[in-house]
């Protein structure tokens, strides 16, 4: 779902810049001077280069497919910081949201079948399927829930599925009914993961089997990915990599590099952001696509015809002047289709996603006319290593660098710092430092949200020793002390100190508290912290 900082890196897609010359692929074919393998050597190199650059990053794991054949599958660093445990071809990372391009794959093959239709509605296949708008819901159809234009806004609903909340796959898609609409059905574009867990529930409901299942029957087993797994619950500890992230101060995003908790608890949002995998399996993944869905045996997991429309453009997410001096990959017109964002890279056909859980991001880059492609896989939300890679990397497949996205990512880097830490400095300083109106056990009470559940504040201690506690019922990672901030104004510190803290600012009539909203405090916090989108009323 972005921008190069923590705002933007998990279940992310850093969507930021976009599609022009989809026509040009035949100028990759005239470009072809490198023998195959130059290219996986050259990024094997350049690999090294980000590394030396970026110390602080743990490990790397990189995949390059050239014409077809896999030229790198590799690892680099470590799997956590302070130990001598090194990343290889096997190490597995969490690939996040590099996941929607698989689920949409699963419904292009059942589409292939006759089993379902695009452009037919969910509730053909999902009859409990509800929107908050009653048009919407009579309106979405298969294709919709894949490609971000259904109105709902950046991120809606992702406390359901983050972090490691307990609301179950079919709780995710009842909550649907509630979410506002806060843009234009079909009207334009704003990334979502919600309706990615819906359209694996629509292939539960037409199979009659989990979305796990289906994706190991129909991909992971056919192409050989025995690594490769539908939950991070899965993952063999003694072949992840562990995540990483800096915890501050003066916020997230910033500060030493710690090691996180690696967190297996994201079954419920699997279609969304749930498989894990490694340098040397996600290659056949790579393969697949870049051959239309032929495998090396000449069967076929989908049709050309197929392939290709998954890679149409389907939303238009942004537009631009074009490259400039600072951006020479900039691209006009960017586009979602079905899982993939789909630009034009110096005149080539580039199709890409992003992903990114606590503690991991990740890139998929494919230039089609080459049949050639990068995958990134990192253990760390260090976005200057991933932003080095995912330009750098594709104007490699070019046979190309000459551009230093090293020092440029560097550069970008050191502006959104200074900038993050002057918007820390303005949110986190009371305007007033006024005292709350009313007693501290006036704020205790159950509150409710009809989308997410239910959020219970508590007094603990007594008399000066008194305090808040807030515990989001069902994200046991988000609970801690509610401390008085500004006026009605309270802020969060979450007994995890690896969650983003909140700011609650009550809402009070005839000297009685009747609801609450809620924002995050760190200008870095990822949309998926999308307290913005809580209406919590008071109950008790």
């Amino acid at each position: 779902m972005l921008a190069t900082t923590r705002r933007a890196a998990l279940l992310s897609a850093f969507a930021t810049t976009g599609l022009a010359a989809f026509g040009n692929e035949a100028l990759a074919q005239g470009n072809g001077a490198q023998e195959t393998g130059a290219v996986g050597a050259a990024i094997d190199r350049y690999a090294q280069e980000v590394m030396a650059a970026f110390p602080d990053q743990p490990g790397l794991g990189i995949t390059v497919v050239e014409n077809g054949k896999v030229t790198l599958a590799k690892g680099y660093g470590v799997k956590k910081l302070g130990t001598q445990d090194r990343c290889d071809e096997n190490t597995v990372f969490g690939i996040a949201s590099n996941t929607k391009a698989m689920t949409a794959a699963l419904i292009a093959m059942l589409v292939e079948e006759g089993k379902v239709t695009w452009d037919a509605p969910v509730t053909k296949y999902l009859p409990s399927f509800q929107m908050s708008d009653p048009v919407v819901t009579k309106l979405m159809t298969v294709r919709d829930l894949l490609v971000h234009r259904s109105g709902l806004t950046l991120g809606a609903g992702d406390l359901m599925i983050w972090p490691a909340p307990t609301h179950t796959r079919a709780e995710i898609v009842a909550g649907l009914k509630y979410l506002p609409i806060g843009g234009q059905f079909r009207g334009g574009y704003a990334y979502d993961n919600v309706l990615y867990v819906a359209a694996g529930a629509l292939i539960e409901a037409v199979t009659g089997q989990t979305w796990e299942a289906v994706i190991k029957a129909r991909i992971f087993d056919p192409l050989g990915m025995t690594s490769t797994v539908s939950s991070p619950a899965l993952v063999d500890r003694a072949r992840r990599a562990e995540p990483h992230a800096r915890l501050g101060p003066p916020v997230r995003g910033l500060g030493p590099q710690s090691v996180l908790p690696f967190d297996a608890s994201f079954d419920a949002a699997g279609p969304a952001g749930g498989v894990n995998s490694t340098p040397k399996d996600i290659a056949k993944w790579m393969q697949v696509q870049l051959a239309l869905g032929m495998l090396p045996d000449a069967r076929r997991l989908w049709s050309e015809p197929t392939a290709r429309e998954m890679w149409k453009p389907q939303t238009i997410t942004t537009s631009t002047e074009g490259p400039t001096d600072e951006n020479p990959v900039r691209p006009s017109i960017q586009a979602y289709a079905l899982g993939w964002f789909v630009q034009d890279h110096r005149g080539e056909r580039l199709l890409w996603h992003t992903g990114g859980l606590a503690g991991f991001i990740s890139y998929t880059g494919l230039l089609p006319g080459r049949r050639s492609g990068i995958m990134v896989m990192t253990n760390a939300e260090e976005t200057p290593v991933l932003r080095s890679l995912r330009y750098g990397g594709p104007d490699r497949l070019q046979g190309r660098a000459d551009f230093d996205w090293i020092a440029s990512s560097k550069r970008v880097q050191a502006e959104a710092d200074a900038n993050t830490i002057k918007d820390a400095a303005r949110s986190t300083t009371p305007s007033s430092g006024a005292k709350p109106s009313l007693p501290l056990a006036a704020y205790a009470g159950v509150y409710r949200d009809p989308w997410y559940g239910t959020v219970t504040i508590t007094v603990v201690g007594k008399g000066k020793t008194a305090s808040l506690y807030v515990s989001f019922d069902k994200t046991p990672a988000l609970r801690g002390k509610l401390d008085p901030f500004d006026g009605e104004t309270f802020k969060t510190t979450f007994d995890d100190r690896t969650q983003e803290d909140a700011f609650f600012t009550f809402d009070l009539k005839d000297g009685k508290v009747i609801s609450t909203l809620v924002k995050a405090v760190s200008p870095l916090a990822d949309f998926s912290f999308d307290y913005q989108d809580l209406r919590l009323i008071k109950e008790s």
